[in-house]
């Protein structure tokens, strides 16, 4: 590889990690980043784990079409990204009066989850500014095994609904809640304006763990506990959404850094992708009357008159010796002088041509003249 084209890569490494350095990181929370496949500190796959460790059988709602099975006895939704439909909404709300327990978490208003809440009659408010703030104050004895002192809430938001007399305020203010409870039909509904507590990054507050244990009181040991994926994105088949993760993934985005680095690298050394295919021209064969062409052409802009002719006089030598039985090696004189023993004019004839062929001419006429004698000379 050629020094420039070693600095070329560089050069074109360096830019990428400047733009992939300089991308501005998006709060988890904000784009509904709060799933269970991300690992980043807003995710919850901590959550995800740390519920199979315990013993329930934890499973994803993704990439397939969305519906609620039954044995189901726990619905996570946290922070959707996509915005819940009127149909699925009303699933859901139908699947929860049968007997279901969904926890619905969500801290912006008309975000991904509020047709959701808003088929429970709840939604997510900005905390009045006649409202004191209380900071994840524990309202409930129900949130007491294990024991909470206090959670840590970042956001000012809080649980809002159409018939505040349904609701069993558990974490806030009885006038501002920030986590509720409320019985629907035959299930159960927790709603939260917080998805901290559930995140990677807020479970290791042990008070939020204490949170975490409390509500699964109502699931038996055991129990299914299906996170709602599909409003994260993960929809339809994997390769439908190949394209949506290798662009908004860290790891898309290697593949994609070392796929230009690759292309980049094969372009500069001129490695072929497959077998040299030839071009019709260089696959055809040449002619004989081309190749001729081509010798006289490269004599002629040479000058070689006396080369060319000293060819053509070698030939009429060989050929004179060839029709009498003479050895083509013998001298001028002793070719004429053998042919003059049976054919003297042809031998005179022989001679003078000789002796005119062993001067290169001065133009292309006397060659070619001299050349067709030769030709017609019979032997």
């Amino acid at each position: 590889m050629k020094r420039r084209d070693t600095i070329v890569i560089i050069l074109t490494l360096l830019l990428l990690t400047i733009v992939v350095g300089l991308t501005p990181q998006q709060d988890d929370e904000s784009i509904g980043g709060a799933s269970s496949f991300a690992s980043r500190p807003g995710g919850a796959l901590a959550l995800f784990r740390w519920w199979e460790k315990l013993g329930y059988r934890v499973d994803r709602l993704a990439y397939r079409e969305f519906a609620l099975n039954p044995s189901v006895d726990l619905l996570v939704v946290l922070a959707p990204r996509a915005r819940y439909s009127a149909e699925h909404a009303a699933l859901v709300r139908d699947w929860v009066a049968a007997g279901g327990t969904v926890l619905i978490a969500e801290s912006r208003a008309n975000a991904g989850a509020t047709p959701l809440l808003e088929a429970f009659g709840l939604g997510v408010a900005p905390l009045p500014e006649d409202q004191p703030f209380v900071q994840g104050l524990v309202l409930q004895p129900a949130l007491g095994d294990p024991p909470i002192e206090r959670l840590s809430v970042p956001h000012r938001a809080i649980i809002t609904s159409e018939e505040p007399g349904r609701i069993a305020p558990l974490v806030g203010s009885n006038r501002a809640p920030t986590i509720i409870g409320m019985q629907h039909g035959e299930g159960y509904v927790y709603a939260s304006a917080t998805v901290e507590p559930f995140t990677n990054q807020g479970l290791r507050n042990a008070n939020n763990g204490a949170l975490v244990l409390n509500l699964l009181r109502r699931i038996p040991a055991g129990g299914v506990i299906l996170f709602d994926e599909v409003h994260h994105g993960f929809v339809g088949q994997n390769e439908a959404n190949l394209r949506a993760l290798l662009f908004t993934t860290t790891w898309g985005w290697a593949v994609l850094y070392a796929s230009i680095v690759a292309m980049l690298y094969l372009l500069l050394t001129s490695r072929r992708f497959g077998r040299a295919v030839p071009l019709r021209a260089e696959a055809d064969r040449r002619s004989s009357a081309e190749y001729l062409s081509s010798m006289a052409g490269l004599l002629r802009r040479g000058g070689k008159r006396g080369y060319a002719l000293e060819h053509y006089r070698t030939h009429m030598r060989r050929r004179l010796a060839r029709a009498h039985g003479l050895s083509p090696d013998l001298d001028d004189g002793a070719l004429v002088a053998a042919l003059a023993e049976t054919r003297p004019a042809l031998a005179r004839q022989a001679a003078d041509l000789l002796a005119r062929m062993a001067h290169a001419p001065n133009d292309e006429a006397t060659m070619l003249r001299l050349v067709a004698e030769a030709d017609a000379l019979g032997v």
